[in-house]
């Protein structure tokens, strides 16, 4: 058995026992576990207890490759700081997020910004291509996927099929999961996709998995440009399950949130300790709530439910859930709404938001010793880096990363990922890459969950 690549090949030294290799997805449907080894010339040659010998693969027959989930290491820095570069021209054409990467903030100048990795070492970022940055506390996933169809209960399990690591509705029903040990603030983050009209019902803090309509729950409804939540409880203050009100928290809202979309990440955060939750699409804030009827619901379990009775169905992909310090982002309307409370910088200024909310404009000095020191228009401060919250970084002009042959999109255990020429794999695991937006790097295999590859529908003419 010979599979034929005919662009870039890659290979990832691997000492996994046979249960723990990847996971090769050919562009035909079929998948293989391998372990991989080595590369020679310009083959990737895998073993596996199906072929039974070492293999050649070329690339242009894989979709992705998918790689067992390894132990996040420990860090030894208080902050993370998540840099989003502006997004490429297929990203802008397809509305998907820019490249983002993560580790802790070394120093910003007029051209650079330095940043410390675990899994590629100290990196030089272009910070020309650079939109902002922002610093979270560590905050590892407690989960991401799917990887594979089981992850998700399906209620009835005709309701949902799943394929590319993403589930599509094909009847009503529900997706359903118990994260068992959720945190008392997390956020859950998914893209969904659809054509025509959306329509997506999430139901969150939710007592049960296995049942389509849990006893307690928070259901969130979405259709079109109208979004509300209900709520639904055991409470003696309940009349049927339905709380005052008809369950109604806050309003009914209609908007242009989803209506000239067929695609949009969506951002859902839940303070279980005060009953504050917010759904964001893309970086704009949707709606957000505050539950005061007691008690705050707290169940573990999320389901994501369709109906698919008007012949519109959605397709989920990139779930993760991650702790959440309590603080929601900004939207990206914050500035049109208070032009008042939050002006625009001057030219030489950027705008500082602290973890506090309160908005400081200024110039970035230096970084150093876990420390940021800052020039505003009142007087010099210093601050540590892990009371900063949002630093805007996008000049008037920034360069655009171009696409090329060879282009991989690696997912990182957190959600985001990175694209880069592929360039190189050495024996030992380290995986080569070029872009704009750092150079050239070698990153640890481990770092990743997911390899794309062919991400482009033609050849890039260079």
């Amino acid at each position: 058995m010979k599979f034929l690549f005919t662009s870039a090949i890659f290979s990832i030294a691997s000492l996994y026992a046979a249960e723990e290799w990847p996971v090769l997805h050919f562009t035909n449907g079929d998948r293989l576990k391998a372990q991989i080894g080595r590369m020679e010339n310009g083959l990737l040659f895998g073993k596996s207890t199906t072929l039974g010998q070492e293999t050649p693969f070329f690339l242009d027959q894989i979709q992705d490759l998918t790689f067992p989930q390894a132990p996040s290491p420990v860090l030894n820095h208080d902050h993370i700081a998540h840099i989003r570069f502006n997004p490429d021209l297929r990203q802008q054409n397809e509305n998907i997020p820019g490249d983002i990467m993560e580790g802790e903030l070394v120093a910003v100048n007029q051209d650079h910004i330095l940043l410390n990795t675990w899994y590629a070492g100290r990196l030089k970022l272009n910070r020309n291509m650079v939109k902002d940055l922002e610093i979270t506390d560590l905050s590892p996933p407690v989960y991401s996927g799917p990887l594979q169809a089981d992850e998700w209960n399906i209620l009835p399990d005709d309701s949902w099929t799943y394929e590319k690591n993403s589930y599509t509705g094909s009847g009503n029903g529900s997706l359903a999961k118990d994260f068992k040990k959720i945190p008392e603030r997390y956020c859950f983050r998914f893209t969904a996709s659809w054509k025509n009209r959306f329509s997506l019902q999430i139901l969150f803090c939710a007592d049960s998995a296995t049942d389509e309509t849990p006893d307690n729950h928070y259901i969130l409804m979405l259709d079109n440009g109208t979004s509300y939540l209900q709520k639904r409880s055991t409470h003696a203050d309940a009349l049927g399950g339905m709380m005052r009100n008809g369950g109604m928290i806050g309003e009914y809202k209609r908007d242009q949130a989803f209506r000239n979309k067929e695609k949009s990440e969506m951002r859902l955060y839940v303070d279980t300790t005060n009953g504050l939750m917010a759904l964001y699409s893309d970086d704009t804030l949707v709606q957000e709530w505050n539950d005061v009827e007691k008690p705050v619901l707290s169940g573990s379990c999320i389901h994501l439910r369709q109906s698919s009775g008007n012949g519109n169905k959605v397709q989920i992909s990139r779930m993760f859930l991650t702790a959440w310090d309590g603080m929601l982002p900004s939207s990206q309307d914050a500035t049109k709404s208070s032009p008042i409370d939050n002006p625009d910088p001057k030219e030489d200024e950027q705008r500082i938001i602290l973890r506090n909310g309160d908005i400081v404009l200024g110039k970035v000095e230096k970084i150093e010793n876990n420390e940021i020191t800052l020039k505003t228009r009142f007087n010099d401060i210093r601050l540590p880096i892990s009371r900063i919250r949002k630093l805007a970084l996008a000049p008037s002009e920034y360069d655009e990363r171009l696409l090329q042959n060879g282009d991989v999109r690696a997912w990182f255990a957190s959600g985001s990922y990175i694209t880069f020429r592929l360039e190189n794999i050495s024996t030992n695991g380290k995986i080569t890459g070029t872009s704009q937006h750092f150079g050239t790097a070698q990153f640890d295999s481990n770092a990743f969950t997911r390899i794309e590859c062919n991400i482009y529908p033609s050849p890039v003419k260079n």
